[in-house]
């Protein structure tokens, strides 16, 4: 709805309008003397001073980054950038910094930024999507693993089968240690009987998925993701309001400044 706006283009036309209509604005001063002076014929010297000219071209100006503002236009500017998803790094001093670890989602909602024949490199664990993304940028994904930070964690098993459930946290494998305490203290969270049927079993089983560690998410591998020129581009609300804001400032300003200096 923003970019409807635009229509409002030909209001641009009004400051020429009103400066042509004071143009024609005649004062006449009758002379007491005038009777003794020759009849001759009226002429009107129509002539524009340079602030007239330059009011005039500022206060078109002034409603061009109006109607510019209400619209919220977004200009592809950005060349050739590298995608820093956390966990990854590189050496490139211009490189953004993506604050999520989907940076292909993040690079879809501003693609817009982008001019059409930039590419883009993604650096870092960018997580795997579910479906092939479609975008009208070259994006090349240089991703990688990030190291899984080792813990460790402390559980309690009490009952006749203590040696078999202290084998079995003991051969879990990954970034989560589990160690299986003599006795309770301070950093067990977990502490319950050996199971003796299926329901001990399962209470068990519960307990522990509560200090289990969650699934890391799977990292899409590198590849290159084609050109798709028939995808739709979204465009982000807000990318140059605050320039066209500070823009309508200096405008305004100048403007009352060269009203003043008319009079």
């Amino acid at each position: 709805m923003t970019s409807l706006w635009w229509w409002a283009l030909p209001v641009l036309l009004l400051p020429l309008w009103w400066h042509r209509q004071r143009r024609r604005q005649v004062v006449a001063t009758p002379l007491a003397t005038a009777r003794f002076l020759p009849r001759s014929k009226p002429r009107q010297l129509r002539a524009w001073r340079w602030v007239d000219v330059l009011l005039m071209l500022v206060r078109c100006l002034l409603l061009a980054t109006l109607i510019a503002w209400l619209a919220d236009p977004v200009f592809p500017w950005r060349a050739d950038t590298v995608l820093v998803v956390p966990g990854g790094a590189s050496a490139d001093p211009q490189a953004i910094h993506v604050p999520t670890s989907d940076a292909i989602g993040w690079l879809r909602a501003r693609e817009a930024e982008w001019k059409p024949d930039a590419r883009i490199v993604v650096v870092g664990p960018q997580t795997m999507a579910a479906t092939r993304p479609r975008l009208r940028h070259q994006v090349e994904l240089k991703t990688t693993t990030a190291p899984a930070a080792v813990q460790t964690r402390h559980v309690l098993i009490e009952g006749e089968q203590t040696a078999r459930w202290r084998t079995l946290f003991g051969a879990l494998d990954g970034p989560v240690r589990y160690v299986a305490d003599a006795a309770p203290g301070s950093a067990t969270p977990f502490t319950g009987a050996a199971p003796r049927d299926g329901a001990d079993a399962r209470e068990v089983f519960e307990a522990w998925e509560h200090v289990h560690y969650a699934p890391a998410p799977y990292v899409a591998p590198p590849q290159v993701l084609a050109v798709d020129p028939a995808a739709p581009l979204q465009r982000q609300s807000g990318a140059l309001r605050d320039q066209l804001l500070m823009a309508l400032v200096v405008l305004f300003a100048l403007e009352r400044g060269l009203a003043h200096v008319r009079r």
